[in-house]
């Protein structure tokens, strides 16, 4: 048994910048839905699921806006020929008798970790497809990671099980939750540890394996800019892992 997870708006966005405006006889427009439609219906042919679901974010604060309420505070809006689009694929997908799931106080990252535990759990393989890294951290044995990326020479897939999360990272799954949350993430608006990069994060990770067990072995740890700053920064490293982990465990 086999289910394919869709991270709804990752996907949409994807397919609105990467087909020209384009708009029905009533002026709305479709490009997005039309690119996103392709798109599924590629996924379905080539990765024959028994289950289907596309989770979306609720544009609503999360659990993560009050840890930390300067979270995604620099996005800007969504632009409004994209956003009319939003409402007209989950119509869409609903009456395709596709499921939709959204989650308030959750994004859709965590909707998706939530199911493809339960799945997992069930015996089932699975397929989760979006355009955000942040998900490597939900690859095993028996889930993978597709993510669709343009190139000039067109739409490339890459995908990651856990064994291809360590051998390009070099670090579990798991792992790359610190990884995150050490380096920081300029998308999401936290800051990880001032003083430690993606290449210094990775390297630690490895080494040690969490944030809390490197600061247990603070002495250890050779290179100096990255000792003295996980000293002086641990605790944002701490929050900044809440931030970066996605809940398995939601009410969806």
């Amino acid at each position: 048994m086999k289910y394919l997870l869709i991270d709804g708006h990752s996907i949409l966005n994807r397919a609105y910048y990467g087909v020209p405006l384009l708009t029905n006889s009533k002026g709305l427009h479709t490009n997005a839905v039309y690119g996103f439609l392709n798109i599924l219906f590629k996924l379905i042919d080539e990765e024959n699921p028994d289950y289907l679901t596309v989770a979306f974010d609720v544009k609503a604060p999360t659990f993560r806006h009050e840890l930390y309420p300067k979270y995604k505070g620099n996005r800007k809006g969504m632009d409004p020929e994209l956003k009319e689009q939003v409402p007209v694929i989950q119509e869409l997908l609903a009456a395709m008798d596709i499921d939709v799931k959204t989650l308030k106080g959750y994004e859709a990252d965590d909707v998706i970790g939530t199911l493809s535990l339960q799945a997992e759990e069930e015996g089932m393989d699975v397929s989760i497809v979006s355009g955000d890294r942040d998900l490597l951290q939900l690859a095993s044995k028996t889930t993978k990671l597709i993510i669709p990326k343009t190139k000039k020479s067109g739409t490339e897939i890459e995908e990651y099980y856990e064994k291809d999360v360590v051998e390009k990272y070099h670090v579990t799954p798991k792992e790359f939750i610190d990884v995150k949350a050490l380096w920081g993430d300029s998308s999401d608006n936290f800051p990880g540890v001032a003083g430690i990069g993606e290449k210094g994060a990775r390297s630690l990770i490895s080494d040690y394996h969490s944030i809390e067990n490197a600061y247990e072995h603070l002495e250890e740890i050779k290179q100096k800019r990255t000792r003295e700053a996980l000293r002086e920064n641990y605790q944002m490293g701490l929050l900044c892992k809440k931030l970066a982990k996605i809940n398995r465990t939601s009410q969806v």
